[in-house]
């Protein structure tokens, strides 16, 4: 079941507004210092990101960094969650919404999926910028493993996790939880590449397939991902 967009758009909107840690933390100045660290870190990945060139990009000084977030790895933790705080929002109102709206019965597990990727793919790739600065930061900065890149995504996923863990497994029959957890991390491996390889469909499609078509994205990855997590689920083990 596909998610509307304009009731995701909606959700955004509250839920960005809603976000007291965004609204009462960042300044203008901030904002502008990380949508310089997007630039610098979907170019050059977190260990080649230069903080003299995120300040030439924003047109600030090396102290405004230091005195706004303290350190590169700080300004890539406030970059992440600027952005996934309110995404995760509207993912845990979606997913209750739907929960109500079926009595709190396992839902199908493509609609579980959607809530998980159309959001994320929903507003990233509908920024006004685009050239899916934050999708490719963010995607290269998770592939390098850096021990602050765990703790990262552990703040990211504490909330919504579990409950995300909770609606797949219902949606699959309640299998051994090895498959849950097989079947989650190589849903998340598929989400990091898409943001970190978004723009490689367009050689692979040949220029036919539009990069900002978010719902022939999402339609595919949501199709691709559940068929994975269903065939794990069901996978045998060999004698």
């Amino acid at each position: 079941m596909r998610v509307l967009p304009h009731k995701i758009l909606a959700f955004f909107k509250r839920s960005f507004d809603s976000n007291d840690r965004l609204k009462m933390k960042l300044t203008e100045t901030q904002i502008k210092i990380i949508e310089a660290a997007e630039i610098e870190f979907a170019e050059m990945g977190y260990a080649g990101a230069s903080i003299r060139e995120i300040t030439n990009r924003a047109g600030v000084n090396i102290a405004a960094i230091n005195y706004h977030f303290g350190s590169k790895e700080a300004l890539f933790k406030e970059m992440v969650l600027y952005h996934i705080e309110p995404i995760n929002q509207v993912r845990m109102t979606l997913l209750a919404d739907a929960l109500a709206n079926n009595d709190s019965k396992p839902l199908p597990l493509e609609e579980v999926v959607d809530i998980i990727v159309r959001p994320l793919l929903a507003a990233l790739i509908s920024e006004s910028c685009n050239d899916f600065h934050f999708m490719r930061a963010m995607g290269k900065g998770m592939v390098e493993e850096r021990s602050f890149m765990k703790d990262l995504q552990q703040d990211m996923l504490k909330e919504i996790m579990p409950k995300f863990i909770s609606a797949i497994s219902n949606s699959l029959g309640n299998p051994q939880f090895d498959k849950i957890a097989y079947g989650i991390h190589f849903l998340t491996c598929c989400i990091i590449g898409e943001m970190m390889q978004h723009t490689r469909l367009a050689m692979v499609s040949g220029g036919t397939i539009d990069l900002n078509d978010i719902d022939g994205l999402v339609d595919h990855l949501v199709a691709f991902i559940s068929a994975g997590l269903k065939a794990v689920s069901e996978l045998k083990p060999i004698n």
